[in-house]
């Protein structure tokens, strides 16, 4: 039976907090973390934890994960300051994963003969940068981006963004971005057989 996250939590930092001081973060894998692969997000995870970035960790979190467990970046903040062992999670093997389909995925971590099982979905992000200011927000894929044949045997990608106020025009566009990022939906103790 899976352990809520605070369950976990608290068992994990009985054993692992006299170790808490011994991380160090590697300058490489921050600068090189992603969130485009289950193992890619799982080792950002980790990368932000060992130095201490609560809101990078937090936006490794999926939307579901922070609604059910009742997390903002603030109450994560304040989670994180008085559980300093659980950035020892940074050091955890990955020791198994499986897909559960195209959009959700498990990874096993090993630290300290605990194995963790962490549950991943895949969202959808985009974020519309205009000359005053920006829209930020998920949607289906399906519903922002249509992939179309050209009489040449070409595709052609036609992206349908969001527009914030019926003033705004394709001018006042900077940038668009559409992002399909995997994120931690839910973390358990896996028992010993």
């Amino acid at each position: 039976m899976a352990e809520s996250p605070r369950h976990l939590l608290l068992a994990l930092g009985l054993g692992l907090a006299p170790l808490a001081a011994c991380r160090c973060p590697d300058p490489a894998r921050l600068v090189g973390a992603r969130r485009d692969t289950p193992q890619a997000t799982v080792e950002a995870f980790q990368s932000y934890l060992s130095a201490d970035l609560y809101e990078q960790e937090y936006g490794c979190l999926s939307t579901g994960f922070r609604r059910r467990e009742s997390l903002s970046l603030f109450t994560y903040s304040v989670f994180r300051d008085r559980q300093p062992w659980y950035g020892l999670i940074s050091n955890a093997s990955v020791t198994r994963e499986r897909s559960l389909g195209p959009a959700a995925h498990e990874v096993e971590l090993t630290i300290l003969g605990k194995t963790l099982r962490v549950r991943l979905v895949r969202e959808e992000f985009f974020r519309v940068h205009l000359r005053d200011g920006y829209a930020d927000g998920r949607a289906d894929m399906e519903k922002m981006v249509r992939i179309e044949a050209r009489p040449n045997g070409d595709e052609e990608w036609v992206l349908r963004l969001p527009r914030e106020a019926s003033e705004t025009s394709v001018t006042d566009l900077r940038s668009a971005t559409l992002e399909r990022l995997w994120l931690i939906d839910g973390v358990e103790l896996v028992e010993s057989p």
